[in-house]
């Protein structure tokens, strides 16, 4: 049986019993990782969201837009839909953390 680890109105963040592997699940972004892939990703989102505090007035629009590997391809996101994404990457983290201590 999956994991779950962390989940709100937005999407939530598992590991399959098999792989290991966490799935991330935002609204139709799907992403599977390996623990160090999920945290480079947590890392590049607490960094946008760094950059993007406070910066929008309406936390409904879309506009901020998070570069991908891919050329000319974007994540757009509303400052509410990147504040729930940060959430469930960094509840996530915190459970990864208290699970590596307790071991």
């Amino acid at each position: 049986m999956a994991q779950f680890f962390h989940h709100n109105a937005f999407g939530y963040c598992l590991r399959c019993p098999r792989t290991r592997h966490l799935h991330l699940c935002f609204g139709n972004l799907a992403l599977v990782a390996t623990t160090a892939e999920f945290q480079e990703f947590r890392r590049f989102i607490e960094e946008e969201h760094e950059r993007n505090y406070s910066a929008y007035r309406d936390p409904e629009a879309r506009c901020i837009a998070l570069r991908t590997p891919t050329e000319r391809m974007a994540l757009v996101l509303s400052w509410q839909e990147l504040e729930q994404l940060h959430e469930i990457l960094e509840n996530t983290a915190l459970l990864l953390e208290v699970e590596a201590l307790l071991g």
